[in-house]
Parts: structure tokens; sequence; C-alpha cells
């Protein structure tokens, strides 16, 4: 004697608890699922696992196991350690973990920078500056230390007119001027400054020229004369103590 369960042949297809009774089963025949009613209260369909089955933890996970009993799945978390060495393919980062991560790559192999005599940048040659519109980054180095560098050019006008020329500081999208100076002669003069940095720091060194027209009138003609101070600039150099320093992005660097 047969014995005959509710069934369906579709595909996941789950009965309700209207369609089966009380110690009444059902299976779906294409699925290959078994299922009961169950009241505790509360009716509800219940699926009879096959225990044969097993969770497994993929990569980054814990746990799991067979479908004997409740398994729970947990992320494997890497530990400072692992997250500072960066070698454990198989770990989760969690968002502190990776600030120690990013801390621990930004000091390694790195001192904090001293201002010195030792000159680890590029050297800039001499460029004449003929932009009176606005200041003219002349060289820039983005920083990967904290600590203090020291900045220095030399700097003259073309002529007796004023050319101008400063420091600036790029830090989280705001530019401070650190330093600006004025020359009116055509002798080379070195100006120097020590600014402190920080990681992701822009210090750039800029010029500008000026133009000053006059006019001057002989009976009813007038004639303007404009006068211009072009910027002369070279040997942009940033000193450390002897530590390395990043270029940046928009440095134009001669020589070596």
């Amino acid at each position: 004697m047969a014995i005959r369960m509710k069934r369906s042949g579709t595909a996941g297809k789950v009965p309700t608890i209207l369609q089966l009774d009380l110690g009444e089963l059902a299976v779906n025949t294409h699925d290959g699922r078994l299922f009961l009613k169950r009241d505790d209260g509360s009716e509800a369909i219940v699926e009879l696992v096959n225990t044969g089955r097993a969770l497994v933890a993929g990569t980054g996970l814990t746990g799991g196991g067979s479908l004997t009993a409740d398994r729970t799945l947990a992320a494997d978390i890497a530990t400072q350690a692992e997250a500072e060495a960066g070698t454990a393919a198989g770990k989760l980062m969690t968002p502190e973990r990776t600030a120690q991560a990013i801390a621990a790559l930004s000091t390694s192999g790195a001192t904090s920078l001293t201002a010195g005599e030792t000159i680890r940048s590029r050297v800039d040659a001499y460029l004449q500056n003929t932009n009176v519109s606005g200041y003219v980054t002349r060289h820039s180095f983005d920083f990967a230390q904290t600590g203090t560098i020291r900045v220095s050019f030399d700097g003259s006008s073309s002529s007796s007119e004023p050319a101008y020329f400063r420091v600036t500081r790029l830090r989280n999208a705001v530019t401070t001027v650190l330093g600006s100076w004025t020359r009116t002669s055509t002798i080379w003069i070195t100006a120097s400054m020590d600014v402190d940095v920080a990681q992701g720091d822009r210090v750039s060194v800029q010029s500008l020229a000026s133009a000053r027209s006059v006019t001057s009138s002989s009976g009813k003609q007038s004639t303007t004369t404009t006068y211009y101070g072009f910027a002369r600039i070279q040997n942009v150099r940033f000193k450390t103590a002897g530590e390395t320093l990043i270029p940046g992005i928009y440095a134009p660097v001669e020589n070596s």
C-alpha cells in the first residue's frame, strides 16, 4: 500500500497553511523539498531540511556547518597586526582596521621631516614670467610626511618695476599664503622660509609680473607707455634633513 502526500511538480511551489492539515506532509517533486504545517500558537509552513547539506563559510567568514543544528556565520576581521602588514588575503577590514593600515603605510620607512641643508628635491632652472593677470605656479610639491621643510628660491625683476613672489600651502582644499616678496631690481636675491607640512599638503612657489601704464601729453597729443616688471625665478629648492619628498603633479622639474 503506497502512502501518497499532497504534491506539486512546479518549481519553487510551497504549500499554504490552508492547503495542509496538521500532521499532513506535502512534497515538491520538482525541487525535492518536503513541507509540513506547524502550530505553536501561530500556524506556519515549515520545510523539512535535508541534514546532509551544509552551510559553508566562504572567504572572509567563519562558522557554518551541517544543517543538523542552527548555524552562525561571522565576519573574519583582520587583526591590527594583519591590517598593518597587508598580507592576509582572506580577511575583512573594518573602518578602524583600514585607518590603522593607512597610518602604518604612511609612516613606514619615514621619520618626521626637519629643515636642513640636504637638497632632496629637483632644482628649478631659470624662468621669466610675463603674466600680469594672476600668480603662476613655478614649482609644487605634495607631501607624504609630516614635519618641517625649508623652501627657498632666487627671484628678481626684469627692471626696476616690481615683480612679486609667494609661497602657498594647500591643505584640505584651503590655500594659505605663507610668505610673499617683492623684487624691484635685476639683482638675484634669495628668499627662504620654513614651512610646516602634513600628509596631503601641497606647497607651491609662485610668481607674478607687474604692469604700469604712464600717459604723457604734448600739446593735443598724448602717449601711453607701459612699464613691465617681469618676474624672474630660478633654483626653487625644497630642503630637508635627508628624507625623500614626493613631487606634485603640477611640478615642472628640470635637472636632477
